[in-house]
């Protein structure tokens, strides 16, 4: 963990990413002659700058630049439907997380919640996670009014035109 191997340069990186900074350090063959020898070093490195090093951000719950939505495990799908020759567009807001028994997540239609109200029954059922409908609609009716609701709503970063 935190070595690679880098064949290219002949040498043996250690690196250890901490609140969105890299700590790094190279151990050549150069100067240690063998893989095992800078593979050694670099694992005393690890071992001896890691307690000094701030905690890890843990994965769960990490925003990445990827997230689209402004809230992790929530996002805003499309899809088209077709009946009768025609194509109808549907888009739903879809929470996930891992260990969610639908593989595709669990979603609810803005079509018929409307843009908000399916956002935040979204980011209930993630941060809840769960896909118990009525659990997760209990909650959205506790809140409804309430400076929580519109905390959610604050962290939404895109919406359906």
């Amino acid at each position: 963990m935190h070595l690679t191997r880098n064949k290219q340069e002949k040498c043996i990186m250690a690196r250890i990413r901490r609140q969105n900074k890299l700590y790094q350090k190279n151990f050549t063959l150069k100067q240690y002659r063998t893989w095992k020898a800078a593979e050694t070093a670099a694992q005393k490195w690890v071992k001896k700058i890691l307690p000094s090093l701030p905690p890890a951000i843990p994965i769960k719950g990490r925003m990445t630049k990827r997230n689209t939505s402004g809230v992790v495990g929530v996002r805003l799908i499309e899809s088209v439907r077709k009946k009768n020759g025609k194509q109808y567009h549907d888009w739903r807001w879809i929470a996930f997380w891992t260990g969610c028994p639908y593989s595709g997540g669990i979603g609810w239609s803005v079509n018929k919640y409307g843009d908000e109200p399916a956002f935040v029954r979204a980011y209930l059922a993630r941060m809840l996670s769960t896909i118990d409908r009525a659990r997760i609609e209990r909650e959205f009716t506790r809140i409804r009014g309430l400076n929580k609701l519109q905390k959610i709503l604050d962290r939404k970063l895109i919406e359906v035109v």
